[in-house]
């Protein structure tokens, strides 16, 4: 399955800010994939105002990969208007080679699976 068929959709209430809940969410999408990993860069625009304690729909999906480096788009919505980014990121995150992925994500499965941990 290519890298741009992973996807994660998180549906909660931010009370963090933004720019962690989508390096979290991108970071789970990486994992996903099978290609878990830390992050290099992330690039966020602030299209609208972020309401707080207001339901808001994070989603995250890797977009390609090159090498050891995975690429991944976010964005953030309102649950009340999915179509409207409020936020919107890139970002690059690196695959450590497997024997430091094994100690740096302890889900990591053989079949490149991850369990409940990033």
């Amino acid at each position: 399955m290519s890298p741009s068929m992973h996807a994660v959709a998180l549906y909660l209430r931010i009370t963090a800010k933004p720019r962690s809940s989508l390096d979290e969410s991108m970071g789970w999408a990486c994992a996903t994939a099978g290609m878990p990993g830390m992050t290099v860069s992330l690039q966020m625009r602030y299209h609208r105002p972020v309401p707080l304690e207001a339901p808001l729909r994070v989603l995250a999906h890797v977009t390609g990969s090159e090498g050891r480096k995975v690429y991944v788009a976010g964005s953030i919505t309102t649950e009340e208007d999915p179509a409207t980014a409020l936020v919107a990121a890139e970002g690059v995150f690196v695959s450590p080679d497997p024997e430091h992925a094994r100690a740096l994500f302890p889900g990591l499965r053989d079949s490149g699976e991850t369990s409940a941990g990033r």
